[in-house]
């Protein structure tokens, strides 16, 4: 810049000191404004959400009793009654909710006993659900090792808290016959699958 400056100076030493002041004002000005204005400008970009798909379960009891030390249970069967909001599921979008157990026997003590998990129902209901477009499909079933639909919902961004009534139907009683005291017990997976 100096060696740029004695060169206009040689330049226009002959010439009026005056416009040599404007020339060089000038240039400075340009060269100064060129470099203010590149620094000043605009820029675009995209910015996009991607949401994936929400969805949660879940089991509000963790732990579910079903006591056969009274009589009638051996002519009437048992049940838990409605389970109040034992299972609560937000999606958003339609899903099928399955369920099975671990094995296909309960648990006695240590071991696996000969009473089949089948002997329970599972029933479930709505207890609260958000507004829907179609309505829900409830299925009742028999336990097994194997997963079952027990609801599918064809609707998008809802949420339902389900009820569920866990029963051994009388017809199924007679497998408890003879059996020994204790705590028989399985272990229950409930799977939310969205499509």
């Amino acid at each position: 810049m100096v060696i740029i400056i004695q060169l206009l100076l040689i330049l226009f030493y002959p010439y009026n000191i005056n416009v040599f002041k404007r020339f060089l004002l000038t240039i400075l000005f340009f060269f100064t404004a060129s470099i203010v204005f590149g620094q000043i400008g605009s820029a675009r970009t995209r910015i996009v959400l991607n949401f994936k798909e929400q969805q949660s379960l879940l089991v509000s009891h963790p732990s579910v009793d079903l006591n056969l030390d009274k009589v009638d249970v051996y002519s009437n069967g048992a049940e838990t009654g409605n389970l109040k909001s034992h299972l609560i599921v937000n999606c958003s979008t339609p899903y099928e909710l399955s369920v099975k157990t671990i094995n296909s026997y309960f648990q006695y003590e240590l071991s696996l006993s000969s009473l089949p998990v089948s002997i329970i129902n599972l029933k479930p209901s709505i207890s609260k659900s958000t507004s829907i477009d179609s309505p829900l499909k409830l299925n009742t079933i028999s336990l097994a090792n194997t997963a079952q639909v027990i609801l599918q919902s064809e609707n998008r961004g809802n949420s339902q808290q389900i009820d569920v009534n866990y029963i051994i139907p009388k017809q199924n009683v007679s497998s408890l016959l003879n059996k020994k005291p204790g705590k028989y017990q399985t272990e229950i997976i409930y799977t939310l699958l969205a499509h």
